[in-house]
């Protein structure tokens, strides 16, 4: 294939897709009901979601990298991989973002104990740049998006979608200085977890050239679950999590942050990928009427994850330890929220593009071909 040229993205078959979303929405409520379980909102019956979390988290990397390589096939330039991308993600965050403010404004005045992000709301003009750039975690800067602790995800996600975007669409030397520079400007933090998203990136580039038959699929997609269930069963991953952190004479612990469990989140990393390699060639015909009600589910499940936790604060002051009641009504606050936000990604879409055409519209005739 010529350089410049991209080969279509392959459609992706319907139980293929209601799968990927399966994976989504799972992984969204598992971290709902891990932060459910806290003692103070009287869900001390699901603690044993807590450690499954962060996990859930990461199988987000590895389904995020695989979607992402999918659709930069069908954005097609470096001008609407960058919209769809920005469209996707502030349609949501923002929103989010300012919701959670406001709860924690309110919180603050209704028991400031509750609070550990206090002093932020105090200058908020210092932390909002970090939490729009989602810069909240490069290098050992340790700032949540107010009280939002799930946001600390998309301080990662987001620069691995640019580093992505840039060997992708960019030429010649530019694309190794620009995502060297951006590298640099990330961290080591955000370095460890990458290989996990591009994990997914490589299962994608696998599927457009590769198919496993179905006597293998099947058989895969089992040892995929049943890795992932003995690594969180066992305990493994965080015996080796252990091991890493005392090797290194407690630094990861110390320094590290959400990355500090890179041995055991890269070997769930693994085990999810799996899964997703080999669902595709599986045919799991099952999932063909649960598509509708997955997809729907789905939509609303990233909104689910970037406001719960807040919610769940707010409702928790109000509704001291009546956890069904704290659960019922943040899930319904989440889905009414993403129902609104989610369907505007749209709307954004469309203005950030008039935007780009009016900027294009500036640049001599030379810049804009270059840049197209």
């Amino acid at each position: 294939m010529p350089r410049g040229e991209r080969r279509a993205a392959l459609p992706l078959s319907q139980e293929f897709s209601t799968f990927l979303d399966l994976v989504r929405l799972v992984a969204a409520f598992t971290v709902f009901l891990g932060h459910l379980s806290d003692p103070s909102l009287g869900g001390e019956a699901l603690r044993g979601f807590l450690p499954l979390a962060k996990s859930a988290v990461i199988a987000f990397f590895v389904l995020s990298g695989y979607v992402i390589a999918w659709s930069a096939q069908r954005d097609g330039t470096a001008t609407q991989y960058a919209v769809n991308r920005a469209a996707r993600i502030y349609s949501v965050a923002l929103p989010a973002l300012l919701l959670t403010w406001g709860l924690d404004l309110f919180l603050r005045s209704y028991d400031p104990a509750l609070l550990r992000s206090a002093y932020q709301l105090v200058h908020p003009w210092k932390y909002l740049p970090l939490f729009v750039t989602f810069t909240s975690e490069f290098w050992f800067l340790n700032e949540n998006a107010f009280s939002n602790i799930p946001f600390w995800s998309l301080s990662y996600e987001v620069w691995y979608y640019v580093v992505f975007g840039i060997l992708v669409f960019a030429r010649g030397p530019w694309r190794w200085w620009l995502s060297g520079v951006v590298l640099l400007l990330m961290g080591p933090r955000l370095w460890l977890l990458f290989p996990t998203w591009l994990l997914g990136v490589a299962i994608c580039r696998f599927h457009e050239q590769h198919a496993l038959p179905r006597g293998w699929a099947r058989p895969v997609l089992v040892l995929g679950a049943a890795a992932m269930i003995a690594l969180k069963w066992s305990g493994i991953d965080d015996s080796l999590n252990d091991a890493f952190n005392a090797a290194l004479g407690g630094f990861p612990a110390a320094r590290l942050r959400y990355s500090q469990n890179v041995v055991g989140d890269t070997l769930f990393a693994l085990a999810v990928g799996t899964m997703i390699l080999a669902a595709r060639d599986a045919r799991l015909s099952l999932l063909k009427p649960a598509h509708a009600v997955v997809a729907a589910l789905a939509s609303v499940s990233f909104s689910l994850y970037l406001v719960h936790f807040p919610l769940l604060l707010t409702f928790g002051a109000l509704l001291p330890r009546q956890c069904l009641a704290i659960a019922l009504s943040t899930l319904a606050v989440a889905i009414a929220f993403g129902m609104v936000f989610e369907r505007r990604k749209r709307l954004l879409r469309r203005w950030l593009l008039q935007a780009v055409k009016r900027l294009q519209s500036l640049l001599p005739s030379q810049a804009q071909h270059r840049a197209g």
